[in-house]
């Protein structure tokens, strides 16, 4: 019985130190996430593959298919499944600027304010696979201090996700995927929330306000890959700016509403802000739609801010809400 009892008092002894081996080593093993280097280096490939691709587009036969896709804004980092039906899609700081506001409002900002306030807000999603392989980007704005808008079908593809900008600094930000709509189709809504940790504090999140009002002035900002495909700073490239008009707000079905607009976008604006000049969001750019035999007849489409508000209460993430009483142009 005295063998029989120290016999499993070691049996014991040897389990515990087993078990505290494995803990220790799960503890402190090297863990497979996006490490800012690894990130940098993946970046920097993907994006001069990409913009190899995209020369030797431009570089090919006016007459070529693919080059005519790209110009109508079909062909981007990211690749989507489309019926045969539906329409192409686009995949939609040197100096110290001026601060931007540090609450929202609904008063005309003036022009430094504006492009401060959006380029603090606005954000490159980055996508990888599993492995980590890089597979493109899209756009994303802050709605909090942690918490970034874009597609869904920006990130659709990708199992790790990653954010940068001239203001998050050098290196990107891990991001999670917290809520998504069920799919993005055409005319559904399209919307994707990620999360971050150890965000600077001098990010500027954007309000939400409503739809905008035909011909209200607005504002996109993003990273078209056509644009920043020269930038000199590959990883964090200054963040790409357009003005124009709301043409038409379309109602759907869904009672969801696409407005079409004049401010340019291109492949990988996808999920970025179109803002009135108040600086608040009316809106998501989304897609790009356009004839199959031209890339000059192109429609620039923004899902509005009432479905991205309907999508944010239902899925329980908090943002702040304002009025679209931004109806006036400043004077310069």
């Amino acid at each position: 019985m005295k063998l029989s009892n120290r016999t499993f008092v070691i049996a014991s002894i040897i389990l515990i130190l087993l078990n505290l081996f494995v803990y220790f080593w799960w503890a402190n093993r090297p863990f497979a996430v996006l490490r800012p280097a690894d990130v940098n280096r993946e970046i920097v490939s993907g994006l001069e593959a990409e913009s190899l691709r995209i020369q030797a587009l431009l570089d090919s036969a006016c007459t070529s298919s693919e080059l005519q896709a790209y110009r109508r804004g079909e062909i981007g980092p990211l690749q989507r499944s489309l019926p045969e039906s539906s329409l192409p899609s686009s995949p939609a700081s040197p100096a110290a600027p001026p601060a931007p506001p540090s609450q929202t409002t609904t008063k005309i900002l003036p022009q430094e304010q504006l492009v401060a306030l959006l380029e603090s807000a606005t954000v490159r999603v980055l996508v990888f696979s599993d492995q980590m392989k890089y597979l493109g980007h899209g756009t994303g704005f802050f709605i909090d201090k942690n918490t970034v808008v874009t597609n869904r079908h920006v990130i659709e593809a990708g199992k790790k996700f990653a954010i940068t900008s001239s203001t998050l600094g050098k290196e990107p930000l891990p991001a999670r995927l917290i809520a998504a709509t069920r799919d993005s189709e055409y005319t559904n809504p399209d919307f994707a929330v990620l999360r971050a940790e150890k965000v600077p504090a001098n990010i500027r999140p954007l309000a939400i306000s409503t739809q905008p009002q035909l011909l209200q002035t607005v504002v996109a900002s993003g990273f078209p890959s056509s644009e920043i495909r020269v930038d000199a700073n590959l990883v964090t490239p200054n963040t790409v700016f357009s003005q124009g008009e709301v043409s038409v707000l379309q109602p759907q079905p869904n009672n969801m509403v696409l407005v079409l607009h004049t401010a340019r976008i291109a492949t990988g604006s996808s999920g970025g802000p179109l803002v009135n000049r108040c600086g608040n969001v009316v809106g998501v750019n989304t897609f790009i739609g356009a004839q199959t035999d031209k890339f000059s007849d192109r429609s620039l489409y923004a899902l509005s801010g009432n479905a991205l508000r309907s999508f944010l209460d239902q899925s329980g993430v908090s943002y702040t809400k304002v009025p679209n009483d931004c109806s006036t142009d400043p004077k310069n």
